[in-house]
């Protein structure tokens, strides 16, 4: 218990890292959300919000 009260702050980057690359790099997307080049849509997605990065 000793170590984790010594490293919370690099414990906290840690989590803070993994948790922005599973949930979208920030609000930014993820992986291969950059403008949808090479995705063909399909019938049941929405319609384009017209929102550009």
């Amino acid at each position: 218990m000793e170590w984790l009260t010594q490293n919370w702050f690099w414990i906290l980057i840690f989590v803070a890292f993994i948790a922005m690359h599973l949930f979208g790099h920030g609000g930014h997307g993820g992986h291969g959300g950059h403008g949808g080049a090479g995705r063909r849509p399909r019938d049941d997605d929405p319609p384009p919000s017209g929102h550009q990065h």
